[in-house]
């Protein structure tokens, strides 16, 4: 990947939306030239995935963590597991694992019954195979997906307040359920089916984007594609206070190879979850030294992992917009 292709990352880490005249303008290539090169990103699998950041809060639903352990597993039963959660309505982001947990993925519902019967499904569904098992709330949750590249902060998935009173009808849930599968889709194929003209489609998505309904639009990156490796912290506050969480947050968002943290209600267990990018244990090393050394009476770190690989999707799942 050369200077080029960096410059075109970053542009569509801040915008995925962007057209190819103006990605050009911006890189001084031409239109032809802009699109060959986002397409060899594509096929070396340097870019994952185009994403819509979508607030779903705002549009009724709640996001949970799932940590969970193996028993008795075969590599024919995981890939059914696997399988399962990547077709399932409710689950998205699912990965594999090593450490005490061998696998995390996301769930979004409409409330606690709804999580509920999820996870008695899915408990039932593999009982034979799962041994110990969270299942967390997420209060708030950031990605930096442009550190990878080492550029200024990004702030993906940075809670923004919907707008009260909004309406939320069937047209603007399914450009947004258009969206979430194409960020990169014109305004005539979003509005294909719709029965709306493209400038009135337009006008529909700056509404939603004024709203804090859509939030941006950017890219998932392959980490591993560019000789980073990915491992997991999870990390309980020994003496919480709003300060400590002020600064902890702040810290999370500055440093360079953290890309992103969940954290969560009090659930009693773990308060943070951190990804962190290092290309070898010197530098995994270099990370926990630094980390202990700024919070040193203030963190416990539980347990580490690493991540193997992404098998799911960043996009939101289909009960968003059922």
């Amino acid at each position: 990947m050369n200077k080029i292709d960096k410059k075109i990352l970053k542009e569509l880490l801040r915008n995925s939306r962007i057209t190819l005249s103006k990605l050009g303008k911006k890189v001084r290539l031409s239109r032809e030239n802009v699109y060959y090169r986002i397409q060899s990103l594509l096929k070396q699998k340097v870019i994952n995935e185009f994403v819509t950041e979508i607030n779903y809060k705002a549009l009724g639903f709640f996001h949970n963590v799932v940590f969970l352990q193996f028993d008795k597993i075969t590599d024919e039963k995981e890939k059914q597991i696997l399988d399962y959660l990547e077709e399932n309505s409710q689950a998205n982001w699912v990965g594999p694992l090593t450490g005490k947990w061998s696998l995390c993925f996301d769930v979004y519902s409409k409330g606690q019954k709804d999580l509920n019967d999820f996870i008695t499904s899915f408990l039932t569904k593999f009982k034979e195979n799962i041994g110990e098992y969270l299942v967390l709330d997420v209060s708030e949750a950031e990605y930096f997906f442009n550190k990878i590249i080492d550029q200024p902060l990004i702030n993906m998935g940075k809670e923004d307040k919907a707008i009260e009173n909004f309406k939320i009808d069937k047209i603007n849930l399914n450009i947004l359920k258009k969206l979430n599968a194409n960020p990169r889709a014109t305004y005539i194929e979003i509005s294909n089916g719709l029965k709306l003209t493209p400038n009135a489609m337009k006008q529909r998505i700056k509404q939603l984007e004024k709203n804090k309904i859509i939030l941006g639009y950017s890219i998932s990156i392959n980490y591993k594609a560019l000789g980073f490796e990915w491992q997991g912290f999870q990390i309980k506050l020994t003496k919480p206070n709003k300060e400590i969480e002020k600064r902890i947050k702040e810290y999370f968002r500055t440093n360079k190879k953290i890309t992103f943290f969940y954290q969560y209600t009090k659930s009693g267990v773990y308060d943070f979850d951190i990804g962190v990018i290092v290309k070898n244990s010197s530098e995994l090393r270099d990370f926990i030294n630094d980390l202990r050394s700024k919070f040193y009476d203030e963190i416990k770190i539980y347990d580490t992992f690493l991540i193997l690989e992404e098998t799911s999707s960043y996009k939101l799942p289909k009960i968003i917009f059922e």
